[in-house]
């Protein structure tokens, strides 16, 4: 990539003198951010343009050039990428329209376009994106005209719309934050988001990054690089459609739509989800901050109203609003005026008309060891006020600076004043004190510490060569009850002692040797539920209870059927997972039974999860906390329950061709867990 970013000389393609040739933005945009390096325009009428010579064709330039931003028609875009790949441009950015994006009957261009960057060692970005740029370089390449006021700044802009990517790069400049990198990525023929975000985590110039996707390339990949950063990343996904669940076949499914998976990934991986441009630029004016290390806030503000508001905010979003020391508010309560105000935390300071006295009780809380943020409200209107509420202001920035804690502030004044103090200020400015709190959360859940995404802990005792050998003999589809059950086994996760049986002798004979009572089922992999079609019998305590269960379930829905032992007293919880075409294989869990998709009560996690993660999610699960114990019942053996996530997420991850996978229930007892029902289904490997 920094190939890309780091080119000193560049070749503009579809460059004419005419009026209205959008590649004239291209190079006015070179020209406005003064790029120091090389610049060449190809056209294939010639002429020029802005003192530059056009030359017709890339092949006639006179030498090679490190990138080539091309914007012609899509017909002609094989051409000018032969021709730039004799020439040795292994660089190219490719703006032009008119690829997938119009339908598939376009998708043969792209293959076309696919073989001549494979043929010549080219690397892309594009086709159908707004363009790159690198603010400390100068190198600005799109073909819509931007202004070189933009300061430099640390946030790093990737993104499919060059609409976004051009609107986000706007709300850093109004908020004085600054852009260090900006890649419109579009359909992503080549470069992907991936490819762009392992190189922004090692950028010494890119201190957060910013995607803006409407899909992700590789879910996994994606996760291992955010883990991995030091960097936020701080992520706008839209596209947010639910067409999985649609046609789901299994509780697993239905349980796990897409968006519910990316968000599970997205918090294992510790990337800050947005909905929407506010958020996302609430997002990044918090994590410019310093690192918020705990939930401890201290509230400082001039009016009483605000700061019912931020103690409310501050309940919602989880902190905590340690007391002020009595000697700071001796000090306050000295130089108020009416002497009216009850000081604590939130400290509202209306009554106090003494500016540097602000400063100083904003300093002495930050360096206090049980305050790790402070939120500092300031409102002012008046000409009296003016000066000394600018220098108040100003000042905090040398604070945020003498504390590395994080100092949130939050401005109510005019629009002329706000505009000037955003101007001047060399840190955030908020105007509402639930987004400064907002901000301040999001930066505290990236500096809290998580574990790797994936776990790498294989559990013992579990035989892939055995599962493998049984899951080979198998054609797609749903997989029987009988082979499943031996899978299951070969990975440590242990159905209820069972028997297939396809005749009324077999039934009996099982029955006998599991000792009564016993369930009875039907065994046809295709019955999802099978209460609803009243396939499962019950408490069956003798032979001719048996003899009539298994007549009516051959009558209605064939003669194969499993015969199980009754299971003990305990909890129906569900255990169960899919395969992702991003992310690969997700673990769901929650309560079970024939309520699983009535409550809907579920945890998520991208797998292999480790005994931890696993734990976690029983945790997020409220009916988790029956499994210890209710109104004197003995507690249920949780270290199962979790050893049996663990294991069902390595089976997902070792056997990627078992698509979906149903432990519904599974029975949790006092000493153990068994799954008492189990279905799955084979696919293709993705």
């Amino acid at each position: 990539m920094e190939g890309f970013f780091e080119a000193r000389s560049v070749a503009v393609v579809g460059v004419s003198a005419n009026p209205g040739n959008l590649a004239q933005a291209i190079v006015y945009n070179l020209l406005q951010f003064w790029f120091q390096g090389l610049v060449y325009l190809v056209g294939p009428h010639g002429g020029s343009f802005a003192g530059h010579k056009i030359y017709p064709r890339v092949r006639e330039l006179p030498e090679p050039v490190d990138l080539a931003a091309i914007l012609v028609p899509a017909s002609a875009v094989p051409e000018v990428l032969r021709d730039c790949g004799e020439k040795g441009i292994k660089r190219a950015v490719l703006m032009s329209g008119g690829f997938r994006e119009l339908g598939d009957e376009r998708r043969a261009l792209e293959e076309e376009v696919v073989g001549i960057l494979g043929a010549y060692g080219i690397r892309m970005i594009g086709p159908n994106c707004l363009g790159i740029m690198n603010r400390r370089s100068g190198l600005a390449v799109p073909f819509m005209t931007f202004q070189a006021t933009m300061p430099v700044g640390g946030v790093a802009v990737v993104s499919q719309s060059g609409g976004v990517a051009a609107m986000m790069v706007n709300c850093l400049e109004a908020e004085n934050l600054g852009f260090s990198k900006f890649a419109s990525i579009g359909n992503k023929l080549d470069v992907n988001e991936v490819d762009l975000l392992e190189y922004l985590v090692r950028d010494e110039e890119t201190r957060i990054v910013f995607c803006y996707l409407e899909g992700i390339a590789d879910g996994r990949r994606f996760m291992e690089l955010a883990s991995g950063s030091s960097k936020p990343v701080v992520l706008h996904k839209s596209n947010r459609g639910r067409a999985g669940s649609v046609i789901a076949r299994s509780h697993s499914a239905s349980l796990s739509a897409d968006d519910r998976v990316l968000d599970a990934a997205l918090r294992q991986s510790g990337v800050l989800r947005v909905f929407d441009q506010r958020e996302a630029m609430t997002a990044i004016k918090g994590l410019v901050l310093p690192p918020m290390r705990g939930n401890r806030l201290a509230v400082v503000s001039r009016s009483g109203g605000h700061a019912v508001m931020a103690a409310d905010a501050a309940d919602d979003l989880g902190f905590e609003l340690p007391p002020f020391p009595e000697s700071l508010l001796r000090t306050v309560q000295e130089r108020s005026r009416a002497r009216v105000i009850r000081f604590h935390n939130p400290l509202d300071l209306g009554d106090l008309f003494d500016m540097p006295l602000y400063h100083a009780v904003a300093d002495e809380t930050l360096a206090r060891d049980d305050i790790d943020g402070l939120l500092f409200i300031h409102n002012y209107q008046g000409v009296f006020e003016q000066e000394a509420s600018r220098q108040v202001i100003a000042g905090l920035g040398s604070l945020i600076e003498k504390h590395r804690k994080p100092l949130a502030v939050c401005v109510f004044t005019t629009k002329p004043e706000l505009d000037r103090t955003r101007e001047k200020s060399h840190f955030p400015i908020f105007t509402d004190p639930r987004e400064a709190l907002l901000a301040l959360a999001g930066n505290r859940e990236h500096h809290r510490e998580r574990p790797a995404p994936f776990s790498h802990v294989r559990p013992p005792d579990v035989f892939p060569d055995r599962v493998k050998t049984l899951l080979d003999g198998l054609p797609e589809g749903p997989i029987g009850a009988g082979v499943l059950g031996e899978i299951l086994s070969a990975y440590g996760l242990f159905p209820v002692p069972w028997r297939q049986a396809d005749s009324m002798e077999d039934a009996l004979a099982a029955a006998r040797d599991l000792g009564y009572p016993v369930v009875l089922k039907t065994a046809r992999p295709e019955v999802i539920h099978k209460s609803e079609v009243r396939g499962v019998r019950l408490n069956l305590a003798d032979e001719p209870s048996v003899r009539e269960a298994y007549e009516d379930l051959r009558r209605r829905l064939g003669p194969r059927v499993l015969v199980q032992e009754t299971a003990a007293p305990g909890v129906e919880w569900f255990l169960g997972g899919r395969q992702d075409p991003n992310f690969g294989p997700v673990l769901v869990t929650g309560l079970g039974g024939i309520y699983v998709e009535v409550f809907r009560e579920t945890a998520l996690r991208v797998g292999p999860v480790s005994s931890a993660q696993a734990d976690r999610m029983l945790d997020e699960c409220k009916a988790s906390a029956i499994l210890g114990g209710i109104r004197g019942r003995d507690p249920l053996d949780r270290r199962a329950l979790v050893d049996m996530a663990v294991r069902a997420s390595w089976l997902l991850h070792d056997f990627p061709e078992i698509r979906e996978l149903d432990l519904n229930p599974v029975g949790v007892f006092p000493d153990g867990c068994r799954a008492l029902d189990w279905r799955a289904v084979k696919g293709p490997v993705p």
